[in-house]
C-alpha cells in the first residue's frame, strides 16, 4: 500500500521508518532539501532510503499524489500548509500518531518498562537497567545517552530486531517520544516528577505539559510515581505506587534514606514488605533515583538481594555527576543539570567546597529561566563562568550568558561571561586554587557530550599550563 509521510522532521522520520518496516510503500516529503538538514539527520534519511523509503525532498508536494492511499502528517506541519488541504481532495486516509503507536506496540513483543518525567529519567533508566543486567537479564536499554531523539532510537532497535532478541526493554520516554508510545503497553511505568519545562512547545501551558506526561498512566499495567506527583496522578489512577526520599513516608510504598554511606530502603506493596540497606557510591540525585529503580525492579518481581547487589556496584553514568579527575589539585566534575530543581541536588553535594561553576547556555532547543538558574548558582559558588554558546543548536547568544549572571547579582561570586566552554575551562583554573572544585552544569553535557567534555578539558589543561 502506498503511503505518504509529510515532513521529514523528528516525528516524520520514525513514522516513515516504522511504516516501511511493516511493508508499506513509503514516500517521505519535505520542503527542505537533503543538504539543508543537519548532518546526523542526513545520515538517517539516507539510511531510510537504503531500507526502501523514497525521499522526495526540496518540494512541498510529491508528484502523482493521486496514487497515494494513506498519509501521515507530522504534528509540526503548519495548520495552514497547502498539503493539509490537498490530502482530503484525493480521498487519502489519514494515519495518526496513535495508529503509529499501535503498530509499534505490535512490534514490541517484549516486556517493557517505561520511564518518563522532567528530571531523573536518564539516570533512573540506567539504574533500572543495571539491576536487571546484574541479575542476569539480557536488557535492551534506550536513553538520551544513546541519542537526542528517543523515538528514532527505539525505531532503530525495532528494525534491528532487538525486541525479539532481548529479555526486557528499559525505555526512557521524553515528552516527544511519549506521543509515539501512547498505545504501547508497559509492564511497569514510572513517572519521576513534573516541573515546568518545554512549555514553549505546549503554548506556555503547564496543564498541556502535564497532560502529555500523564499518557504513561494509561499505558502502564503497573504505575509508579514520586510523592511530588501524587495530586496530579490521583485523578488519573487510584492504584499507583509512590516513592519518596527522606520525607515523611505517609502514603509512600517505597521510602529511602541515606545514612553513613548506606542507602536504606523500606518497602510495602501488595503482599511484599521488607527493608534493606546497601552501599551506594554515587551522590546527589542518584540516591532518590535509586529508590525509584528499586521500586520498579521489586514490583516487577526481582529479589531484594539482586537489587541490593546491583545498587552497591553502580558507578554512575556519563555526564551525570561524572568525575573527570584532579587537575593541579582541583577536583573536576561534569554534570548535565539544567533546571533549578535538578541543580540543587547536584550543588548540595559540594556544599562547603570552594566551588567554581562552569555553565553552558541553558536554553538548548528550549528556552529556560536563566535568571532563576543564576540565582541558584549564586548561592553555592565563589565563581560563575557562563558560556553564551548554545551547544545543542550551535549558535552564540551572549545575552543568555549575561542573563545567568544577572540572576546571581546578589551573590558575592565572581561572574564571568565567555563565548565557549574551552575559554571557560581555562578561566576556571585562573580563578581557582588547589583544593577547589570545578563543576560543569548545563544541557550541553548530554546533547554535545564528547565535544563539550573534550573542549572543557582542553581549556582546563591550558589553564593549568598558564596559571596552575
Amino acid at each position: 500500500m502506498s503511503c505518504l509521510v509529510i515532513g521529514a522532521g523528528n516525528a516524520g522520520r520514525p513514522a516513515a521508518r516504522v511504516l516501511n518496516h511493516v511493508g508499506r510503500d513509503v514516500t517521505i516529503t519535505d520542503a527542505k532539501k537533503l543538504e539543508e538538514f543537519p548532518g546526523p539527520v542526513q545520515k538517517t534519511l539516507l539510511k531510510m532510503e537504503q531500507e526502501g523509503v523514497k525521499l522526495h525532498l526540496g518540494k512541498d508536494t510529491p508528484e502523482q499524489i493521486e496514487d497515494i492511499a494513506e498519509a501521515y502528517i507530522s504534528p509540526n506541519i503548519p495548520l495552514d500548509a497547502p498539503i493539509r488541504d490537498i490530502i482530503p481532495t484525493f480521498n487519502i486516509k489519514n494515519i495518526t500518531s496513535r495508529e503509529i503507536s499501535k503498530i509499534i506496540n505490535e512490534l514490541m513483543d517484549i516486556d517493557i518498562i517505561g520511564i518518563t518525567g522532567t528530571l531523573g529519567k536518564t539516570s533512573t533508566t540506567h539504574l533500572v537497567s543495571e539491576i536487571f543486567t546484574k541479575s542476569g537479564w539480557d536488557v535492551w536499554t534506550c536513553s538520551s545517552l544513546h541519542g537526542n531523539l528517543l523515538s528514532e532510537i527505539i525505531v532503530e532497535g525495532i528494525v534491528q530486531g532487538l525486541p525479539l532478541e532481548k529479555d526486557v526493554a528499559i525505555l526512557e520516554l521524553p515528552h516527544g517520544t511519549s506521543r509515539f508510545m501512547s498505545e504501547v503497553k508497559l509492564e511497569v511505568g514510572l513517572l519521576t516528577n513534573i516541573y515546568p519545562e518545554h512549555l514553549a512547545e505546549f503554548d506556555g501551558s503547564m496543564e498541556k505539559y502535564i497532560e502529555r506526561k500523564m499518557l504513561i498512566t494509561c499505558s502502564s499495567q503497573v504505575f509508579i510515581t514520586s510523592q511530588q506527583c501524587k495530586e496530579m496522578v490521583e485523578s488519573k489512577r487510584n492504584d499507583g505506587f509512590y516513592f519518596c526520599f527522606e520525607e515523611p513516608p505517609q502514603g509512600c510504598h517505597f521510602f529511602g534514606k541515606y545514612v553513613e554511606d548506606k542507602l536504606k530502603v523500606k518497602y510495602h506493596f501488595n503482599d511484599r514488605k521488607g527493608s534493606f540497606e546497601t552501599a551506594f557510591h554515587v551522590p546527589g540525585y542518584y540516591r532518590l533515583n535509586a529508590v525509584a529503580a528499586a521500586a520498579v525492579t521489586l514490583i516487577y518481581g526481582l529479589e531484594e538481594e539482586e537489587v541490593k547487589d546491583a545498587l552497591s556496584k553502580f558507578k554512575g553514568i556519563k555526564a551525570h555527576m561524572e568525575y573527570l579527575g584532579s587537575f593541579r589539585g582541583r577536583e573536576v566534575y561534569f554534570d548535565a543539570a539544567y533546571l533549578p530543581e535538578g541543580m540543587k541536588p547536584t550543588l548540595d553535594c559540594f556544599k562547603g567546597d570552594n566551588l567554581v561553576i562552569i555553565i553552558d547556555n541553558p536554553d538548548s532547543s528550549t528556552p529556560r529561566d536563566k535568571y532563576r538558574i543564576g540565582e541558584v548558582l549564586g548561592k553555592y559558588s565563589k565563581t560563575i563562568i557562563s558560556s553564551g554558546f548554545n551547544e545543542t543548536m550551535k549558535y552564540l547568544n551572549m545575552e543568555a550568558a549575561q542573563e545567568v549572571l544577572n540572576g546571581a547579582k546578589n551573590s558575592n561570586a565572581l561572574k564571568i561571561a565567555v563565548e565557549d566552554i574551552e575559554t571557560a575551562g581555562e578561566l576556571s583554573v585562573k580563578h581557582s586554587k588547589p583544593g577547589d572544585t570545578i563543576l560543569h552544569v548545563g544541557p550541553g553535557a548530554v546533547s554535545a557530550y564528547y565535544e563539550l567534555k573534550a573542549s572543557m578539558i582542553r581549556g582546563i589543561k591550558r589553564g593549568c599550563s598558564k596559571y596552575g
